[in-house]
């Protein structure tokens, strides 16, 4: 039985203009050049790739904050951009995001209850008695007690107020939750508490994660599938599992070989820096940084293709 997609983009492309000084233009830079990718319901989908890969810029793309060049966005069957405003209203009450920095993104003067009714009010959801009821219960869903509704988000701990933005993120009943590496600026142990706590909601609420992470151990523990981005491309697709044990794409090797374990202590991570690699105009664009390229590689761009059932990659090495 195949699964409807909750979110389905198309050839989605974003691109900024690099400037060297007033008005003057260096260039243009592909942040998101052309990927396709579909959520499923109930899906805790992983997206990595180092810094700079366009893995932020793909998150705000698919909230609206930013408009794309070209593509399209279909989130349960309603094309995003072509919404009228009543619409896109209506969308966005449906996709939330969490943030990396907790205490950037609570207002440091509000109160905590009132931070996770506003949305509530924004949107108008129910009446203000039932709000703050709902509000209330969201805390405790979060691990949060009520006495610390009259709190101020400096009060708490980046733990404490992680919960506070999971909980205002699921004030408005969300079908999809952007986690843009959520648990990146917490201890080990508080990581852990944040992520059983994502995972309970997903099975309870019946969510939907896009789940943004520089860290692979944390992404493999997360997600059912997980995509590999690089230089604004996708370059590769499969199920966390095939992900973690049988890599396809070199650029994911590189990025599992340069994780710190036991087994390569002491040893020295031989990581090509990103500054190196091939241009964008043409060919693959980790050609110079691949241990394995060949002729192909340096005159054209490798599609993602699937190479064993359900795993994508973009290389022109066979599996």
């Amino acid at each position: 039985m195949i699964t409807e997609q909750l979110l389905s983009i198309k050839h989605l492309k974003k691109s900024y203009e690099i400037s060297s000084g007033l008005f003057r233009s260096s260039g243009i830079v592909n942040a998101v050049d052309g990927v396709d990718l579909d959520i499923f319901p109930n899906e805790t989908l992983g997206l990595v790739g180092e810094s700079g890969c366009g893995k932020s810029t793909l998150s705000r793309l698919i909230l609206l904050l930013e408009k794309p060049d070209s593509g399209e966005i279909i989130f349960s069957g309603h094309d995003a951009l072509k919404a009228s405003t009543q619409e896109l209203k209506a969308l966005r009450r449906s996709m939330q995001i969490i943030f990396q920095d907790p205490f950037g993104s609570l207002n440091p003067r509000q109160k905590v209850l009132s931070i996770i009714e506003e949305p509530m009010r924004i949107h108008k959801t129910d009446t203000k008695e039932n709000i703050r009821k709902r509000a209330y219960s969201l805390m405790d869903m979060v691990g949060l007690s009520i006495q610390m509704a009259t709190r101020y988000p400096h009060e708490f701990s980046g733990g404490q107020r992680q919960r506070i933005c999971i909980a205002r993120a699921l004030a408005i009943n969300p079908r999809l939750i952007i986690c843009d590496e959520p648990v990146s600026s917490l201890d080990v142990s508080i990581q852990a508490q944040i992520l059983n706590l994502l995972t309970d909601l997903k099975n309870e609420l019946g969510l939907s994660y896009l789940f943004i992470s520089h860290d692979l151990s944390v992404v493999g523990y997360l997600s059912d599938r997980v995509v590999v981005m690089y230089r604004g491309r996708f370059v590769e697709i499969a199920a966390a599992k095939d992900i973690f044990s049988s890599p396809l794409h070199p650029y994911t090797k590189c990025l599992l070989d340069a994780v710190p374990t036991l087994k390569n202590k002491g040893k020295k991570i031989e990581v090509k820096p990103a500054d190196t690699a091939h241009g964008m105009d043409y060919g693959c664009d980790f050609f110079a940084r691949c241990s394995v390229s060949t002729d192909p590689c340096s005159q054209s761009k490798p599609v993602l293709e699937e190479k064993r059932p359900g795993h994508l990659a973009a290389c022109f090495n066979k599996a």
